[in-house]
């Protein structure tokens, strides 16, 4: 969300906010129209509702669906502002983001205010500070001013012994939006008979730490030693995978997030763990006698991507991304047993999304297992700043105009599946058990900074993204409630 916008304060100079008033009093906030999108509100030119997402232009009298409609109205009419009807938020085309403007606010929250029923549920205000939150406010004066060249919020961190690769991955995770908020609020309840015992506590500590107005260095020994005693694979001062200590540091934070009587990565209680890096993949295996579906839905928290072989200089991410969801052909050696047929068959299988989750985790298989070591491949594989996952998802993966696409542009159509490149880590050497570890962290839209272990410096664009990466960390760009 981003504050008002040149072509809202052009459209309240040139008409008011009268629209706005009767788009938001009638349709968002009427407690006497039920079940109104389905019944009066679909999209003028598909007729459909859009599943929530249908907004109504402020400039005429148009309904359009968000992932298509809206945005040709507003190619063809120069029509740039929208309300979403499910929330009264107004969205720019232009600006392709929604925007927050104070007198916009004032006039929704009157009409909530008189929709207002005496033990109704799902019924809210927006947060505002009370009396005492204006108190401490005007008691502490002093605030820190984030310069793009400051180094507020970034911070060194000490090699305890080629631990750079646990350095990497805890400064994406201490720099991931939604798990920075999260331990700002407080919210953790331990469930440790200790809290030296529990990932989460000493989390909840190190971001208090990380983002205190301090420039000296972090030391993580505690958090090491805690992962070394919960998995010893990555224990000892050897050189690890980042990958390995994201996917255990993750699951141990899982674990300590919820009660210990529920299940991992149960639907009926979420972790903030689930509600951030948790998304489901499904898989199709299809019967090539009868064409019977087989379907499984499984949870994933990163996507491992393969590599290329071959003489070429270069890749891209959507070359790796459409073969990791292409159809694949299993053959005569791998028949499965057909619950239809009822007998062993070829068949082929695919992988593609069916949710995707707030924060993606790209994990680009650098590493082989030849003659005992891990080989690195160190072909350069470009990926962009900003990723549409669109043509991934389990509804758009075989549609031909998206199947025969080569390009990774983000329009207005996908946003709902766009995301934005916030940390890269990068491997340095030949070998997995040699090398140097480093990481790339997106402040600022514009602003990067190189962390290697304590030293932390910016960094051009330019050098984010012409570098190896090994594990791209995205964000989802725009969060719908």
């Amino acid at each position: 969300i981003i504050m008002s916008c040149n072509h809202m304060k052009s459209f309240k100079s040139e008409f008011g906010l009268d629209s706005y008033e009767t788009i938001n009093g009638f349709f968002v906030h009427n407690p006497n129209i039920s079940a109104y999108h389905q019944v009066l509100a679909t999209c003028f030119d598909c007729d459909t509702y859009c599943c929530n997402r249908l907004l109504a232009c402020m400039h005429c009298i148009y309904f359009g669906c968000l992932n298509k409609h809206v945005s040709e109205h507003a190619s063809f009419n120069n029509h740039h502002l929208f309300v979403e009807l499910s929330n009264g938020h107004v969205y720019c085309n232009n600006c392709c983001d929604y925007i927050h403007d104070s007198e916009i606010e004032n006039i929704s929250e009157k009409h909530r205010l008189k929709t207002f029923r005496p033990g109704s549920s799902g019924w809210y205000l927006p947060w505002r500070p009370s009396t005492a939150d204006t108190k401490v406010l005007q008691q502490h004066p002093n605030r820190i001013k984030v310069e793009p060249s400051s180094k507020v919020g970034m911070r060194g961190m000490v090699n305890l012994g080629s631990t750079c690769f646990m350095n990497c991955i805890m400064q994406a995770f201490l720099h991931t939006p939604m798990l920075r908020d999260y331990f700002f609020t407080d919210n953790h309840q331990c469930n440790a008979r200790k809290t030296k015992d529990c990932l989460f506590c000493h989390f909840s500590r190190l971001f208090q730490k990380y983002y205190a107005d301090d420039k000296s260095t972090l030391s993580l020994h505690e958090i090491l030693y805690l992962v070394w005693q919960n998995d010893p694979i990555l224990s000892g001062y050897e050189q690890k995978d980042a990958h390995e200590f994201f996917i255990s540091a993750l699951n141990l934070l899982h674990q300590h997030s919820t009660n210990p009587t529920h299940q991992m990565h149960s639907a009926n209680n979420p972790s903030i763990i689930d509600l951030i890096f948790h998304g489901k993949m499904q898989s199709d295996v299809v019967c090539q006698s009868c064409a019977n579906v087989s379907r499984k839905i499984e949870p994933f928290s990163d996507i491992s991507l393969d590599i290329p072989d071959g003489p070429q200089t270069d890749a891209d991410l959507f070359q790796c991304l459409h073969y990791f969801t292409r159809v694949e052909v299993l053959g005569s050696s791998a028949k499965i047993r057909c619950s239809t047929c009822q007998s062993y068959q070829e068949s082929t299988k695919q992988l593609t999304f069916s949710l995707l989750p707030v924060v993606i985790v790209i994990h680009l298989k650098r590493f082989e297992h030849v003659n005992a070591k891990h080989k690195k491949k160190s072909l350069y594989v470009s990926f962009p700043m900003e990723l549409d996952m669109s043509p991934f998802t389990s509804n758009l993966r075989n549609q031909t105009h998206l199947h025969n696409s080569s390009h990774m542009n983000v329009d207005n159509r996908s946003f709902v599946f766009r995301y934005t490149l916030y940390a890269v880590v990068v491997h340095m050497g030949d070998t997995l058990d040699t090398g140097h570890y480093l990481a790339y962290i997106r402040r600022t839209k514009h602003t990067w900074f190189k962390c290697t272990d304590v030293q932390v410096v910016p960094a051009d664009t330019s050098e984010v993204m012409a570098s190896e990466g090994y594990l791209l960390f995205y964000h989802k760009t725009i969060l719908c409630y």
